[in-house]
């Protein structure tokens, strides 16, 4: 189940262009987000079921990463193939960066969102969800031209959450369907707003809402270092089941 949510993640959170390369799945989107812009390798022969040799393998992507003017960056979880690829990056002077924490959640007993804010769910991309996220996130004007084109490239079931206070744009998520799952992402509150439970509200409008068109669980990633928003997580209810980290190589 656990590396399904793996596929769900590539899914619901798109590049801009995917390519295999024996398995690993390599994702660029204009470098916005190493979610987006590494090498996911999830599947792949190895040399002897007459698969590339491993060195030469990280030399193609490193290759495709280059020429896309981009960091090479793997995204190294408990199901990489080979199993020795940690390893492998770390000798080639691949360094640790941002370890994080896989969790799920069971939408069967949901609380109801206790109605102090206003929440807006549009289904599709609007201009007033990108400029709140753009705003709370200082997002640079060609970072918000690649996620808009990210993001209104899905076909999936698209909730773009935004939590007003006084009109003000205090608190935004959004949440992507697949599977029966709701993927949650670009969540965050505006920093006069924060410690004030609007990201609870929102997101627990958030859930709702996917509840109600049949999703049964929920999963996120945080980086672990990031203390408020697991603090949030765990009291939403979910749960670790697995984490990551990526391995990056910086270009010369």
């Amino acid at each position: 189940m656990h590396k399904y949510i793996e596929e769900i993640t590539l899914n619901t959170w798109p590049a801009e262009q995917s390519v295999l390369l024996e398995g690993w799945i390599l994702r660029t989107s204009a470098g916005y987000t190493k979610r987006a812009n590494s090498v996911n390798p999830l599947y792949g022969l190895d040399a002897q079921q007459g698969g590339l040799e491993i060195m030469d393998k990280i030399r193609l992507a490193e290759q495709y990463y280059a020429g896309a003017g981009l960091n090479t960056v793997f995204k190294i979880t408990p199901f990489i193939q080979p199993g020795d690829l940690d390893g492998r990056l770390a000798e080639q002077g691949y360094e640790i960066v941002e370890p994080s924490s896989v969790r799920t959640l069971d939408l069967q007993d949901l609380p109801v969102p206790a109605g102090r804010y206003n929440v807006r769910i549009w289904e599709e991309l609007t201009e007033d969800w990108l400029e709140a996220f753009a705003g709370m996130t200082d997002l640079s004007s060609a970072s918000r031209d690649t996620l808009r084109r990210m993001l209104s490239a899905s076909s999936l079931k698209q909730g773009y959450a935004l939590l007003l206070k006084d009109e003000m744009p205090a608190a935004c998520g959004l949440g992507v369907i697949q599977h029966g799952y709701i993927g949650l992402y670009d969540v965050c509150t505006a920093p006069a707003f924060r410690r004030q439970g609007m990201a609870e509200e929102m997101l627990c409008s958030l859930l709702n809402w996917a509840k109600n068109l049949g999703a049964a669980h929920s999963f996120l990633q945080v980086v672990q270092a990031n203390a408020g928003a697991s603090a949030l997580y765990d009291k939403l209810g979910f749960q670790e089941i697995y984490q990551y980290w990526y391995r990056v190589k910086s270009r010369h």
